[in-house]
């Protein structure tokens, strides 16, 4: 916590928790009566021992109308059914290690917009880094709704793109699964606002268990459907880490927390996030994994899983991508610890790079790191701005790199704050993020460009291929999580 007093950190961290319960609106006593009535009388699962639930109310955004019913709805539920103790709050102190590590799961409820501020506003801790550590170590995690309409979409695994429908009809795309045996297998129809997801939405990563039944809804004439795979989830589950994450986009409407079955997959999805009901969480549409389990980032033939400007990248008959111009590209998906296994080649005067753990695409310079690709042949002292360099901030300790037209080999490892870069046989960076304490500065005392210091850059995010207006290519990109 460089350029902050111990004191001030501590204080920080043991300020009490105002106020203990989020502002809402007190609902009419029939309100609660009735959210009673449907809540289920007892848990599915009997807990393993007394489970600490937070509900988080906290909106940057958007403030849904809900927002009481829910959390009501929740606390109902435990109290009813003995399944755990609530405490609600929209103070985003709770997610400091120390508070946080105190609670079994989160239900982030129609939490919209930014909700984590930078840590040079709490003293120098990084709640959400401190969030994603208590999750992947075994935490839980539960979104209601609109929780996916902000920075929280990318953790639970799908952000928020378009609300076009009112009424649907239901599939249950796991009847036997342990989190939709509310529905009894039968589908159904449901009128409430119904989400259409963007990246990182995506089977390959999430088991879904409710989605839009399209093959019993039309579009009106002449209208596109909002996605092109026409995949419209509604609930699903995932892991992140050891930690485990449910979420139902059910919710906008009052009515909703007064029907029963859906309170009773909410109830059910929470236990599974606390750890007391075991969930199947392999995702719908598992990715190809070859023996030594890495997972192809290109299939050879089109751009599926990745995001450019149309024409701007292309797959070339050998089956390696090239850039045309026109942007750079980027993985729909996010990654947080992996091995990023490749091929590149460039031209004479090529300058490129291989963006990861990349935070928002619309600022990839300052929210993620750079592994330089450039035409450096030959350089006998490589700098931070040559081919293999994490960009402006650590030299490679050597060049091994091949000659324009030839291709190269890279293997790019990324394990919490430890990067590390190996091309052609050689190890040229052992980097640790930690040790980026200061906003504009490297450890050697050197300036850089980042005006957030490395080590508070985002662990998750996705990759990219930078586009900086000369040819280059990259073939075998494999990636084997970590995590």
């Amino acid at each position: 916590m460089r350029g902050l007093t111990f004191a001030a950190s501590i204080a920080f961290i043991a300020a009490p928790l105002l106020p203990l319960r989020a502002p809402a609106a007190e609902l009419p006593a029939k309100d609660v009566a009735r959210i009673t009535e449907a809540a289920p009388a007892q848990a599915t699962a009997k807990p393993a021992k007394p489970r600490k639930l937070l509900v988080f109310n906290l909106c940057k955004g958007f403030r849904h109308s809900s927002i009481p019913y829910a959390a009501k709805a929740v606390e109902v539920m435990g109290a009813k059914t003995g399944a755990y103790r609530t405490v609600v709050t929209d103070d985003v102190k709770v997610f400091a290690p120390e508070r946080l590590k105190a609670f079994d799961a989160v239900v982030f409820n129609n939490c919209t917009g930014r909700i984590f501020p930078p840590p040079k506003d709490t003293g120098g801790v990084d709640l959400k880094r401190s969030l994603l550590s208590w999750l992947a170590a075994g935490g839980g995690i539960a979104g209601i709704h609109a929780a996916t309409d902000g920075e929280m979409g990318a953790i639970i695994g799908g952000t928020f793109a378009s609300h076009p429908w009112g009424k649907v009809p239901v599939k249950i795309d796991e009847p036997k699964h342990p989190l939709t045996a509310a529905f009894g297998g039968a589908d159904f129809e449901v009128r409430d606002e119904i989400y259409v997801f963007r990246a990182p939405y995506s089977r390959e990563r999430l088991r879904v268990l409710l989605s839009v039944d399209t093959s019993k809804m039309k579009l009106p004439a002449g209208r596109k459907p909002p996605r092109t795979d026409n995949d419209y989830a509604i609930s699903w589950v995932a892991r992140h880490g050891k930690g485990r994450i449910f979420y139902c986009s059910l919710g906008h409407g009052h009515h909703i927390y007064r029907d029963p079955k859906v309170l009773r997959h909410y109830l059910d999805g929470i236990q599974f996030a606390l750890g007391d009901l075991p969930a199947d969480t392999t995702p719908s549409r598992p990715a190809a994994v070859d023996k030594d389990g890495y997972i192809q980032l290109f299939n050879g033939k089109d751009l599926t899983g990745w995001t450019a400007k149309p024409g701007s990248w292309v797959i070339d008959e050998d089956g390696s991508v090239a850039r045309k111009g026109g942007g750079s590209i980027w993985t729909e998906a996010q990654y947080g610890d992996f091995v990023l296994d490749l091929d590149f080649k460039v031209a004479k005067g090529t300058n490129s790079g291989i963006f990861i753990r990349t935070g928002s695409i619309r600022n990839s310079v300052q929210t993620g790191i750079e592994i330089q690709v450039l035409d450096s042949f030959g350089r006998a002292k490589p700098g931070k701005h040559d081919c293999g360099a994490v960009y402006d901030c650590l030299a490679p300790g050597k060049n091994p790199m091949k000659a324009p037209g030839q291709w190269n080999h890279a293997v790019i490892t990324c394990k919490q704050n430890s990067i590390r870069v190996a091309m052609n046989g050689e190890q040229i960076i052992d980097m640790d993020l930690d040790k980026w304490t200061e906003p504009r500065k490297n450890p050697d005392g050197s300036r850089n460009k980042f005006r957030t210091a490395l080590k508070d850059f985002p662990r998750r995010g996705h990759i990219g291929f930078q586009d900086h207006g000369k040819p280059v290519w990259y073939r075998n990109v494999r990636l084997k999580p970590l995590e």
